[in-house]
C-alpha cells in the first residue's frame, strides 16, 4: 500500500491511451522549455516570440484538456496522479488564468520597464504546478506540485525588483508560504506513519475498512495537512499574508494569484478533504469535530473579509479582503457537499465563476494603473465612466457578479452553493452567508459611485489601454454574463467533473 516501494518496470512505461491523457501536461511542459530557450536567444524582438508562444501553449493545453473532459478516468504513474474530468476542467481554469494574465501584462510590463522574458516562463511553470496539483493522488506529489507553483509565484510577486513594497510582499509570502508548506509536509509524514501510505485513495480505503487506524497521530497529521491548505486559501485566522502580498505584487500577478492559486489550492484540498474521510468513513464524533471547527472558520472568514473590506480605499486591498470573504463561501460549500445531492459541484462552479470575474477585475486594474501600481485608490477611479466607458462598464459587471446580483456568474454560483447548503441542513450558515453577502454589496457599489457619479480627480491618464487588455476584459465580460444567463452548461460540466471524484 505504501508509496515508498521499488519502482516496477510498468511504472516507467506508458500506453498510447495514457500518453493521450498526459498530453496537456506534455504540451505545457514543452511550452515552458521552449519559452525558456527563446528567452535566452539573441533576437531583435524577443518579447514577441515568447509572448506569442505563451499564448499558443495556453490555447493548445486548454483545447487538449477540453477534449479530454469526456474521456474515462485513469490513474497514472502507479496511482500517483489521475486524469479525469475534474482535473481537466481545472486545467482549463489554470491555463486560462495564465493566458489572460499574459494578455493583461503585455503593456503593463512595458510601462513598468519590466519586460523580462522570464515573466512568461514563470507564468507557465506556475500553471504547470497547478495542473499537477489538481490531478495528484499522492500527498508527496501534491507537495512537489505546490512547490513548483509557489516558487514561480514567489518570484513573480517580487518582480518589481526596485519597489520596496514588492520586495516586502515577496519576502512575506516566501516565509509564510514556506512555513505552511512545511506544516503540510510534516502532516503528510505523520499520515504516512499512521497508515503506511501517502496515497489519498489508499488512506480513504484504509480508514473505511480499519477505523482503528485513526490514532492520535493520524488525527494530528490530518489537521496539519488541513491547516496547510487553509493557509494557502487564506482562511481566517491564516489570512494575514494575503492583503499585504496582494497590494505589493504587480497588479496582473495579484489577479493571477486570486484566481489560479486559489483554484489550485481548493482543487487539491477537495481531493484530500474527501480522502481524510469527511462524509464517508469517519465516526460521527470525529466528523462533528471537523464540521464544528471549519464551521467557525467559515463564519469568521466571511465576517472578517467583508467587514474589513468596508474600510479599504485601495482597490487591491479591498479585493484581497473580498477574496478572503469568498473563501468563506467556498468553505460553506465544502462543509455542505456530503449532505447534498449536488455533491461538490457547487464548489467547483463557484471557483470557475470566481476565477472569471476576478481575473476581469484585475485586468481592468492593470490597464488603468500608473507606474508602480499607482492610481488604484477609490479616488483615482472617479469619473472613469467618462474617461474609459468600456472599462467602467466591465468593472460594473464584475462587481455585480462578486456581489451576487443577477444575471451574472456570481449570482448563479452563489445560488447553487447556498441551495446545496440548505439541502444539507446548514440553515444558520446560509443565513450568515447571505447577511455577509449583503454587507459586501456596500463596498462593491461604492466603487460604482466613484466611477459613474464623481468628477474626475486630477488629470486623466494619458496611457491608452492595449488591444490585448481590451480583448481579455471583453472575453471575461462575455463569460460572466453567459454563465449568469445560461448556467445549465457549466452546471452540467461541473457535475460531471465532481462525479469522477
Amino acid at each position: 500500500m505504501g508509496t515508498l516501494q521499488t519502482i516496477r518496470p510498468e511504472f516507467l512505461t506508458l500506453s498510447h491511451e495514457q500518453v493521450t491523457l498526459l498530453m496537456p501536461y506534455f504540451y505545457v511542459f514543452g511550452g515552458c522549455v521552449l519559452t525558456l530557450m527563446l528567452s535566452v536567444m539573441k533576437v531583435l524582438q524577443p518579447k514577441w516570440p515568447v509572448f506569442l508562444l505563451t499564448l499558443l501553449t495556453v490555447v493548445i493545453g486548454s483545447v487538449t484538456s477540453l477534449n479530454l473532459i469526456s474521456a474515462p478516468s485513469m490513474a497514472l504513474f502507479n496511482n500517483m496522479m489521475v486524469s479525469d474530468a475534474y482535473s481537466n476542467l481545472f486545467n482549463i481554469v489554470f491555463l486560462a488564468s495564465a493566458g489572460f494574465t499574459a494578455l493583461a501584462s503585455f503593456r503593463y510590463l512595458d510601462q513598468e520597464q519590466l519586460q523580462h522574458l522570464e515573466y512568461y516562463v514563470l507564468l507557465l511553470f506556475s500553471a504547470l504546478g497547478m495542473m499537477l496539483m489538481a490531478s495528484a493522488l499522492d500527498l508527496i506529489v501534491i507537495f512537489i506540485s505546490l512547490e513548483i507553483m509557489s516558487l514561480a509565484v514567489y518570484v513573480l510577486v517580487g518582480f518589481r525588483r526596485t519597489d520596496k513594497r514588492s520586495n516586502e510582499a515577496a519576502m512575506k509570502y516566501f516565509i509564510l508560504g514556506s512555513a505552511a508548506s512545511a506544516i503540510l509536509l510534516y502532516g503528510s509524514a505523520l499520515l504516512y506513519g499512521a497508515t503506511q501510505s501517502t496515497n489519498i485513495r489508499d488512506i480513504l480505503a484504509l480508514i473505511q475498512s480499519t477505523p482503528a487506524v485513526m490514532t492520535p497521530i493520524f488525527t494530528l497529521g490530518s489537521w496539519m495537512v488541513i491547516i496547510g491548505f487553509l493557509f494557502k486559501v487564506a482562511v481566517v485566522p491564516f489570512h494575514m499574508w494575503m492583503p499585504d502580498v496582494y497590494e505589493g505584487a504587480p497588479a496582473p500577478i495579484t489577479g493571477f494569484m486570486t484566481t489560479g492559486l486559489k483554484a489550485a489550492a481548493f482543487a487539491a484540498f477537495t481531493r484530500v478533504f474527501i480522502s481524510l474521510g469527511y462524509g464517508k468513513g469517519l465516526s460521527d464524533l470525529v466528523q462533528n469535530n471537523i464540521h464544528d471547527i471549519l464551521w467557525v472558520c467559515a463564519v469568521l472568514t466571511m465576517l472578517v473579509g467583508n467587514v474589513v473590506a468596508l474600510t479599504q480605499t485601495n482597490m487591491k486591498r479591498m479585493l484581497a479582503f473580498s477574496s478572503i470573504a469568498h473563501t468563506g463561501y467556498l468553505l460553506v460549500g465544502l462543509l455542505s457537499s456530503h449532505g447534498s445531492d449536488q455533491g461538490y459541484a457547487p464548489v467547483v462552479m463557484y471557483l470557475v465563476a470566481y476565477a472569471v470575474m476576478n481575473m476581469g477585475a484585475f485586468a481592468i486594474l492593470t490597464a488603468i494603473s500608473g507606474r508602480g501600481d499607482s492610481g488604484l485608490n477609490l479616488q483615482d477611479l472617479s469619473g472613469l465612466a467618462r474617461r474609459k466607458p468600456f472599462l467602467a462598464f466591465s468593472m460594473a459587471v464584475f462587481l455585480f457578479s462578486m456581489a451576487g446580483i443577477p444575471p451574472t456568474a456570481g449570482f448563479a454560483a452563489k445560488y447553487l452553493l447556498f441551495y446545496s447548503a440548505i439541502q444539507s441542513g446548514e440553515i444558520v450558515l446560509v443565513i450568515i452567508s447571505v447577511l455577509c453577502s449583503a454587507i459586501s454589496v456596500y463596498y462593491y457599489l461604492r466603487v460604482l459611485v466613484y466611477m459613474y457619479m464623481r468628477e474626475p480627480v486630477g488629470s486623466a491618464p494619458s496611457s491608452r489601454v492595449s488591444v490585448w487588455s481590451t480583448v481579455a476584459v471583453a472575453m471575461m465580460v462575455i463569460m460572466t454574463l453567459q454563465i449568469g444567463i445560461l448556467p445549465s452548461r457549466i452546471v452540467a460540466v461541473t457535475k460531471k467533473a465532481v462525479a469522477s471524484l
